[in-house]
């Protein structure tokens, strides 16, 4: 294959994303301008074309792997690793800046759009609470643990105490499943259940607990898996 600067102008992401707009780049386009360069056998495109095969031509499955996972097709270094996870980062970042965030938290949709931005695409678990007002307005949000989630009696008093902190009388919990499975474990439902009990003792409401994938979410409210006494949202 002729290497890129030997494409005609119009046929190089580079000239093309210039003179036509990004929106006009194919998805491997836009991965090769992050790439960059290529090896001695390969384009900047070839690699692009290859680790995009890699993760089965879906960009999701692509954000959700590490630089490590990237590292893992040939021609793909630590540097190249870094300018993806860097570009990932920047678009997860302006997600969670957009204004479309609701402000109240009338149903788990709501619930899912402030904490989708934070759990969507990450490649390992983590637990995050948002604290809200007693009109089920957003207080404040915050992760709680990564890596896991034991559901031990120190985790619960981190969430509570913080809760209490900020005066929330109600809140919303969410972690995700990086492997996009939205079926609860039994830990999940276990801890869940303490956490109502012991924010019925503290009257702090549990309104729900998300479960959130790959695009989309389950929640404990919708599925009356919330044994409590309060009403669901």
């Amino acid at each position: 294959m002729l290497p890129i600067p030997q494409w005609s102008p119009e046929d190089r992401p580079r000239e093309k994303c210039l003179d036509q707009g990004a929106r006009s780049l194919t998805t491997t386009e836009c991965l090769a301008l992050l790439i960059r360069t290529g090896d001695r056998s390969r384009t900047a495109l070839s690699l692009a074309q290859a680790l995009w095969r890699a993760h089965g031509e879906d960009l999701h499955a692509l954000a959700q792997a590490n630089p490590e996972g990237w590292t893992q097709t040939p021609g793909v270094g630590p540097a190249k690793a870094a300018a993806l996870a860097a570009a990932f980062e920047l678009g997860r970042r302006m997600r969670e800046e957009e204004g479309v965030v609701p402000q109240r938290i009338r149903a788990s949709a709501d619930a899912f759009e402030v904490l989708r931005p934070k759990l969507e695409g990450l490649d390992h678990e983590e637990f995050w609470v948002v604290y809200l007002s007693r009109a089920h307005e957003v207080l404040a949000s915050e992760c709680v643990g990564k890596g896991g989630w034991t559901g031990t009696l120190a985790d619960l008093r981190v969430v509570f105490q913080r809760a209490l902190a900020r005066r929330a009388p109600a809140i919303v919990v969410a972690h995700n499943h990086p492997s996009g499975r939205l079926v609860p474990s039994p830990e999940d439902r276990a801890l869940t259940q303490r956490m109502v009990h012991a924010g019925q003792f503290l009257d702090i409401v549990l309104l729900d607990h998300l479960i959130i994938g790959r695009r989309d979410y389950v929640s404990f409210a919708d599925r009356g898996w919330l044994k409590t006494n309060s009403d669901p949202l």
